[in-house]
């Protein structure tokens, strides 16, 4: 098992979206408390995000930030939808459109996870914090829940779990999507095709924003036709 974080999985992901099983894959979780001149305000911060290592699972039971509460931090995916800060809020505004009840939690018809499997020191997700680790959980996620469509933000992870990716089997057809859409295929444990969405961060909104039509014509393609 080479998988951290537990999936935030919605009591409709089966049922999907248009019939479709979606997952949502984001970059990393951060951790803040590393505090000011250097005063830690975590006691484990510099072993749980500690870049060399990449593992907070010592800490999964003893969190600072969770102590008392019942938490850990392997189920972070569920806190974050949960907590819905602002770019799981700006996603779940673009996905509304795509079911008919609009006071339903679209959020309940998706799955939630991030690529990188331990807590990341800095808010920004650098490349050398990747490796084969978190590829291997995301396919062991794939294999988990048989999603028909994964849905991926932002540019930090993209060339591992696209340009790298053995199981891409499109990438030259790339640019006839605006280099939006592809596909995997023969993904161990995984006898059906999986369409690969790649979007702009929703957190970062001039992106998010400047580029959402083409999104949505893309989103429209894959879930309609």
């Amino acid at each position: 098992m080479n998988r951290f974080f537990k999936p935030f999985v919605g009591t409709k992901y089966e049922e999907g979206i248009c019939g479709k099983k979606i997952l949502v894959l984001g970059a990393s979780f951060y951790c803040n408390k590393n505090g000011r001149n250097g005063q830690r305000e975590c006691p484990f911060f510099d072993e749980c995000t500690n870049t060399e290592t990449k593992d907070s699972s010592k800490f999964d039971a003893i969190c600072s930030e969770y102590k008392g509460k019942d938490m850990q931090l392997s189920n972070e995916p569920s806190y974050a939808i949960d907590e819905r800060y602002l770019a799981y809020r700006n996603f779940e505004r673009f996905m509304q459109q795509f079911i008919d009840d609009e006071s339903e939690d679209v959020w309940q018809r998706m799955a939630f996870t991030n690529y990188l499997q331990f807590f990341s020191p800095t808010i920004k997700t650098e490349k050398s914090y990747l490796s084969q680790r978190d590829f291997e959980a995301f396919c062991e996620t794939l294999r988990e829940l048989q999603p028909n469509v994964v849905i991926s933000w932002g540019m930090a992870t993209l060339e591992e779990i696209r340009e790298k990716n053995s199981y891409i089997t499109d990438i030259n057809q790339l640019p006839k999507t605006d280099y939006y859409v592809c596909h995997m295929r023969n993904v161990p444990g995984v006898n059906h095709e999986i369409t690969l969405v790649s979007s702009y961060h929703p957190s970062s909104v001039y992106y998010w924003y400047n580029d959402i039509e083409k999104l949505e014509d893309y989103v429209k393609l894959v879930l309609i036709g």
